[in-house]
């Protein structure tokens, strides 16, 4: 516990000025170091690590994708994009596993692209998020719902916690945390909208705020859920080692894999989901 509290205080201290930066080129070159990790880590948990003429593709995509996105290539048109990257990865690692004669599992690789474009297009939308109107506090919502969820499920867990949630995946979850998490995520997203409104100037539209923060962190609970099942199947207890305490990067951010692509949803909803207005 003394490890994974001191590498927690490490990660907050290095994040808070790389958020301060985000809009700058700081922002894309994070998330470029984010996504070549997932991948990294991906291809050591499915064994396909030494496969890297099928992975190369998938380091570009993770690194070349938040630049495209920051240098304003695509911006606007974000599920055009998800589609295209999406159709490029699929074809090139399944008739990778086609022409491999078998070396190339196709099991394996399909998990691999799954994950992975699951990963590159979660980090890539903070991106998009930070680019939005009042982007400069809504690509904080994720972090916050998702810290606030995880941080209050697993103490409501260990107080109250009495009925499992789902033990085949993770066994020390709980039904009492989860509603823990998801109740503290809410609150905490109301107090985030009271305190940016009085900073920007603006009133938040609370009732969807709210909405909003109860969506991201159902979301964020089952993200977590998500790694995890990827774990148990190929016997993984971590990711990675990159963060003492708390495993590799896709355990440290698998909730706000989740709850961002999730914040770009409501947005895009052909409906006025203006959180923000002003």
């Amino acid at each position: 516990m003394k490890t994974r509290v001191l590498t927690g205080v490490a990660i907050f201290i290095v994040i808070i000025p790389i958020f301060i930066f985000f809009h700058t080129f700081v922002g894309p070159l994070f998330l470029a170091f984010l996504g070549f990790m997932s991948v990294y880590e991906l291809s050591g948990v499915t064994g396909l690590k030494s496969k890297w003429p099928a992975l190369i593709p998938f380091y570009l995509a993770a690194v070349g994708v938040p630049l495209i996105v920051w240098f304003d290539a695509t911006r606007g048109d974000f599920f055009k994009y998800c589609a295209i990257i999406f159709f490029l990865l699929a074809f090139y690692i399944l008739a990778a596993s086609v022409f491999s004669k078998g070396k190339l599992n196709v099991a394996d690789a399909s998990v691999l692209f799954t994950m992975s474009f699951y990963a590159i297009v979660s980090f890539d939308s903070i991106l998009m998020l930070r680019h939005a109107p009042k982007g400069v506090y809504l690509f904080l919502l994720p972090f916050v719902v998702s810290w606030a969820t995880d941080i209050f499920a697993y103490f409501s867990g260990r107080l109250f916690g009495r009925h499992k949630l789902i033990p085949e995946v993770s066994p020390k979850k709980t039904v009492e945390g989860a509603i823990g998490g998801l109740a503290a995520a809410v609150a905490a997203t109301l107090l985030y909208g009271l305190v940016v409104g009085a900073i920007g100037g603006f009133t938040p539209n609370y009732l969807l705020l709210g909405l909003a923060g109860a969506l991201m962190s159902l979301a964020s609970m089952a993200g977590d859920l998500i790694a995890s099942v990827v774990k148990r199947h190929y016997g993984a207890k971590d990711y990675g080692k990159l963060l003492p305490g708390h495993g590799g990067i896709l355990d440290r951010f698998d909730s706000v894999l989740a709850a961002a692509p999730m914040l770009i949803i409501l947005l895009e909803l052909p409906v006025n989901y203006d959180i923000f207005p002003g």
